[in-house]
């Protein structure tokens, strides 16, 4: 009887058990539907929202010419509007005023294709042999920028190049690239007698492509060693940025200029990244004899700010319009208005400063003055 009885007992128990496991396992599989659902949901959600862009320069209008086709203008931070006649690119508008009617002519926009978080892979170039008899402090503010874990060395990734042999302390050798070409020291510029740069960052942007650090960064990073940069101000920046672009992003940062993409702080989106190292050659074989005699660029060799931009631009990647993100005397605009012509200058009090960066500060003591003040 005792027996008999524990039979029914046992089965319950075992029923009950079984019972459980499967909501256990039901509640489970809803779980995850339910996050994959809600995954589908956001996806969905992002590829709904649009982030606006400007063309590339080519793409766009001169000052001087009816914008009313194009819709955008060549100088950065301009727009087209329309007038009682046409359309023409300006930086402002006043209706009325020289026949303006003060309509945009285009908004151009593009879906987000991916979100994008705030994760950085950032690198930094010492330039060894700079071309000129001056003093470069290039090495010694990058090193003592890793001891306090400052500018780059404060991301999730970073790297230093160089086009010479140097460490930045006992444990990580800064990785040296090639002249594979001869092209680092043909072309000096007239004034700083420095060597002209984009060769340089050619063969630095082929070795982050074999690195492929940038694969697992939603933002790749460019930084000059003179720039005070606070990561932590960038990512809030980026936080705003609703996510890629089919095309990718990169971000514009100079106002007011025929190319905007300021080299001290060069910010590509991963997409960007892809597309940028991916047609690296194109490019090369595209741009080089320009790129050294300046061709139609009217300031003479380019900068590897001007490679890097029209390159993108040459393979459709997509701007972004960020003047607010730093603060740079090499950008007209950025300077006081008595500092107008003056292209060394940069804030005196960095307390005062609220945007990513503040550039340049050629001396350490002027460099660490300034991050420490930005710090608060």
């Amino acid at each position: 009887m005792v027996q008999g009885a524990a039979r029914p007992w046992g089965w319950k128990r075992v029923a009950a058990t079984a019972s459980s496991v499967a909501l256990l396992l039901a509640g489970a599989a809803a779980v995850t539907s339910n996050q994959q659902l809600e995954s589908r949901l956001t996806a969905l959600e992002g590829k709904e929202e649009r982030i606006v862009i400007k063309p590339s320069y080519a793409a766009c209008s001169k000052a001087s010419e009816d914008c009313s086709a194009t819709g955008c203008c060549q100088l950065s931070g301009h727009t087209c509007y329309k007038k009682k006649k046409g359309a023409q690119c300006n930086k402002t508008c006043t209706a009325g005023k020289k026949d303006f009617t003060c309509e945009v002519v285009a908004q151009h926009s593009v879906p987000v294709q991916n979100v994008l978080g705030q994760n950085l892979y950032c690198f930094s170039v010492y330039t060894a042999e700079t071309g000129s008899p001056k003093v470069s402090h290039e090495l010694e503010l990058l090193q003592k920028q890793k001891a306090q874990g400052a500018s780059i060395f404060a991301c999730e990734q970073w790297d230093v190049f160089s086009d010479g042999e140097a460490s930045l302390d006992q444990g990580y050798p800064i990785i040296k690239v090639e002249d594979t070409f001869n092209e680092f020291h043909r072309v000096k510029r007239k004034i700083s007698g420095t060597w002209v740069n984009w060769a340089l960052f050619y063969q630095v942007w082929l070795k982050v492509r074999e690195l492929g650090k940038w694969e697992q960064a939603d933002w790749t990073v460019k930084v000059d060693a003179d720039a005070v940069f606070i990561t932590q101000r960038l990512r809030s920046y980026l936080s705003q940025i609703k996510g890629d672009s089919p095309h990718g992003l990169y971000l514009e940062n100079c106002n007011n200029v025929e190319y905007g993409f300021f080299g001290h702080l060069e910010v590509i989106s991963r997409t960007g990244t892809q597309v940028l190292t991916k047609y690296l050659e194109n490019c090369h074989a595209e741009f080089a004899p320009c790129a050294d005699e300046g061709c139609d660029w009217k300031y003479g060799a380019w900068g590897e700010d001007v490679f890097a931009q029209r390159c993108m631009d040459h393979h459709y990647v997509d701007k972004v319009e960020a003047f607010d993100m730093t603060t740079d005397g090499a950008c007209p605009t950025d300077r006081p208005k008595d500092q107008k012509k003056n292209k060394k200058w940069h804030a005196e009090d960095c307390s005062q400063v609220d945007t990513v960066t503040s550039h340049p500060y050629k001396k350490p003591e002027d460099y660490f003055k300034c991050l420490s003040e930005m710090n608060r």
